[in-house]
């Protein structure tokens, strides 16, 4: 910016305030953009923290899956016994793996699913909620830019003659004549 400091140098105090209102707007216009970023991070680190709490209780389901299968396969196996039936063999072991394994395994591989999938989406969103931070900042950083150049392009623009202006001639008042 040093390109303004003849523009600076000879403009008036209402220019001069003017650039600064120009720079100010400019710092606060980054600042907002950094505040902007900070609270998209804060909001990516929840969403993975969610995320988190999410697939340790999809963990939590499916071991309680497996209990509760471990359990439902030692009744059929002591029912049968009570029974006078041998619980590995024939009918016994049809029940324990169609209607009490098969479910129950079904079940814990859909609580892993929905474990990895917690993640995933998690990661997902956190990822997404960080890019809006980074674009805020850029959006912010632009804003500024485009800010300072404008007023430094008004203040460049305000003042005495241009430089096209003739010189050489000049009448009886002393002014120009081309």
């Amino acid at each position: 910016m040093a390109f303004l400091a003849p523009a600076l140098a000879s403009a008036s105090a209402l220019q001069t305030a003017s650039m600064a209102f120009s720079a100010f707007s400019a710092v606060m216009s980054i600042k907002q953009g950094m505040d902007t970023k900070k609270a998209y991070n804060a909001q990516a680190r929840q969403a993975e923290l969610e995320g988190r709490v999410e697939a340790v209780r999809e963990k939590e389901r499916g071991i309680q899956v497996l209990a509760n299968t471990r359990r439902a396969l030692a009744s059929v196996n002591a029912i049968a016994s009570a029974g006078g039936l041998e619980p590995t063999i024939g009918t016994p072991q049809d029940i324990g793996t169609f209607n009490v394994l098969n479910p129950g395994i079904n079940d814990f591989i859909t609580s892993k699913d929905n474990e990895a999938s917690a993640i995933a989406s998690a990661s997902a969103k956190a990822r997404d909620l960080r890019y809006a931070g980074k674009q805020a900042m850029t959006g912010a950083l632009i804003s500024a830019g485009t800010s300072l150049a404008t007023a430094s392009t008004n203040l460049a623009g305000i003042g005495g003659p241009g430089p096209l202006m003739k010189t050489g001639y000049t009448d009886v008042m002393g002014l120009g004549v081309g």
